[in-house]
């Protein structure tokens, strides 16, 4: 396009510089990248997108001291002024123009016109050499949003799938039926777990064969129709998982990350259980895209919101800097868990119930939830703990140091992290450990097995051991759906330890119950924290910058020791709820 090649010749950055261009004897302006559907979803909310504009106005105003007005031009179509599906004069958009007509936006003053009138008293900047590149007109197509037809969509029938019925499309290995089962379905929920399925086991290009003979439909175009729709209804889960499957990145991410790091702040990303997963320099949008897939959860919404929350934390920062007094480092992921948390405190919800819901919000609500959590860090840190904390009921006091029977001392000097890769890569597992796994369901509401944030990874103990028998087929092979979905072999074979050992503790104290479902990400990560502050404690107070080294640390350790360690963080999780109700009763 033509933008691309004056910003090239113009050094711009992904924000346009607000003049008119003069090309080669040619006039050609930049359209701001936030405009841009085709990239990134952000923009499909037109209350960010409004909030952007906003934005952009005021920096200009406030940065502008060259010759000749700044000019900021906005292709106006009527698909901007459509939201989702409600009536145009309900857009935020128009409220805006009406605002701009006024001759003022927030205190900035602003002309509205045509480009034509403006032009006589916009900066200009000349271009004479741009090499063998012509400049192309109207080409516009990109800034509209193409929707195809290949799918239903019945809106009354869109609703979200239960946590079995996504298992039963998540086992189907089978194409044909998963594309029979497309074309039979009118739900949007539906239509992106059988997609995510297909992209999984055949890949994006896989022709589904719902095209014409003479025209290929892959999977990857009926999810760019699906995400265009979803955005149409603001069904922002849907979007975020189909902009996740697609790859989808926004064109101002790496910029976003820029604007961060020059105020002197790093970040990472995912987990942040490995040094590779922090950014510490400038660095392109493509390498921020690669740490993201490597570092965020198998959950496809978790890459997509991860890009969100870098947009809004440079916009936050640019804005309002004393938000970040006191960090140094911005962990995504752990910022992404605060608002997560913060959403189950006040509506009540489990942790992943919360996540689908905070997913399912708009891009703008979620940047203003956003900043109620840095605005408030300190205060949410302390209760994130409390919300791990688990309450336990027993008649007689609790036996901790309980080990599993299969734990055994080894006389040998083993290389146990080598070991747990290659057993996490087999995964054999004997039919007492789903005995065991059974059991343990008699004594807590259930367990989370994988990532925290995913009800998918729920096992509640009511429905499974109403509606399955131990020795069951279908319980072994859920089971083994969930383990096989955690991606590092050597957390894999955690897990498992994990499991045998509250086996272990229940068995050994068969009047233990929790009124809580077990989250074993949380169960471990405690498990790792108490191990690494027993072996360094003077570096308590640093545990956060060292979480990749307590990880190595722990993976290395022998499987006695770790079951140790899991009752302790077992134990930990208790007496932290005790604490907590003696302090409420005080």
């Amino acid at each position: 396009s033509y933008t691309s090649a004056v910003a090239r010749s113009a050094a711009s950055v992904a924000s346009p510089p607000p003049r008119i261009f003069r090309v080669s004897g040619e006039t050609a302006v930049f359209l701001p990248s936030f405009l841009d559907p085709q990239k990134f979803y952000l923009t499909l909310d037109y209350h960010f997108l409004v909030a952007q504009i906003r934005s952009e106005l005021a920096y200009i105003h406030y940065h502008w001291n060259e010759p000749g007005r700044p000019t900021m031009t906005l292709l106006l179509t009527h698909e901007l002024f459509e939201l989702g599906h409600k009536p145009i004069h309900e857009s935020p958009l128009l409220n805006l123009i009406q605002e701009l007509k006024d001759g003022s936006c927030g205190g900035v003053p602003v002309l509205l016109g045509p480009l034509y009138q403006l032009m006589l008293t916009a900066g200009t900047e000349r271009i004479d050499n741009i090499g063998d590149y012509a400049l192309s007109h109207g080409q516009m197509t990109r800034y509209h949003l193409q929707v195809s037809s290949f799918l239903t969509l019945v809106p009354k029938e869109t609703q979200p799938l239960g946590v079995l019925q996504v298992f039963e499309i998540e086992r189907q290995g089978d194409t044909q039926a998963l594309v029979a089962a497309l074309g039979r379905s009118h739900n949007l929920y539906e239509q992106i777990e059988l997609l995510a399925q297909l992209h999984q086991i055949a890949g994006a290009d896989f022709d589904t064969g719902l095209g014409q003979p003479d025209r290929t439909i892959t999977v990857a175009d009926l999810l760019e129709e699906l995400y265009v729709k979803a955005g149409k209804a603001e069904l922002w889960l849907i979007v975020r998982r189909a902009a996740g499957l697609l790859h989808k990145m926004d064109v101002n991410l790496s910029d976003a990350v820029t604007e961060i790091l020059v105020r002197q702040k790093q970040v990472t990303v995912g987990k942040a259980y490995n040094e590779a997963s922090l950014i510490r320099d400038p660095v392109p949008h493509t390498e921020i895209l690669d740490k993201i897939n490597r570092f965020c959860s198998e959950d496809e919404r978790d890459r997509a919101l991860t890009q969100e929350v870098l947009v809004y934390l440079s916009v936050l920062i640019k804005a309002d800097p004393s938000l970040f007094d006191g960090l140094l480092t911005l962990r995504v992921g752990y910022l992404i868990l605060l608002l997560t948390s913060e959403l189950a405190r006040e509506e009540n919800v489990t942790r992943d119930e919360a996540y689908d819901r905070l997913t399912a919000l708009s891009p703008h609500d979620i940047q203003s939830r956003l900043r109620q959590v840095l605005a408030s860090y300190s205060g949410l840190n302390r209760s994130l703990y409390k919300r791990e904390s688990l309450h336990a009921k027993a008649q007689k006091p609790v036996t901790w140091g309980v080990l599993p029977e299969q734990v055994t001392e080894q006389l040998t000097e083993v290389d146990w992290w080598r070991q747990r890769q290659i057993d996490g890569e087999l995964t054999r597992l004997s039919q007492d450990f789903y005995q065991e796994v059974w059991d343990l369901l008699h004594h807590c509401q259930g367990v989370i097995i994988g990532d925290k944030l995913d009800r998918r990874n729920r096992v509640d103990s009511q429905a499974v051991l109403a509606e399955m028998t131990p020795g069951e087929a279908n319980f072994a092979r859920r089971l083994d759906h969930l383990l096989n979905k955690i991606h590092a072999p050597d957390y894999r074979h955690v897990t498992v330890e994990a499991l045998r050992e509250l086996a272990a503790i229940f068995k050994g104290n068969p009047d233990l119950l929790f009124e809580d479902h077990i989250v074993l990400d949380v169960l471990i990560g405690h498990a790792v924290r108490l191990a690494w502050i027993e072996g360094h404690p003077g570096r308590v107070g640093r545990y956060e910058g060292q979480k990749a080294a307590a990880w190595s640390s722990f993976y290395g350790r022998s499987p006695k020791d770790c079951a140790l360690f899991m009752a302790k963080a077992l134990q930990f999780l208790v007496e932290l709820a005790e604490a907590d109700e003696e302090a409420v009763s005080a």
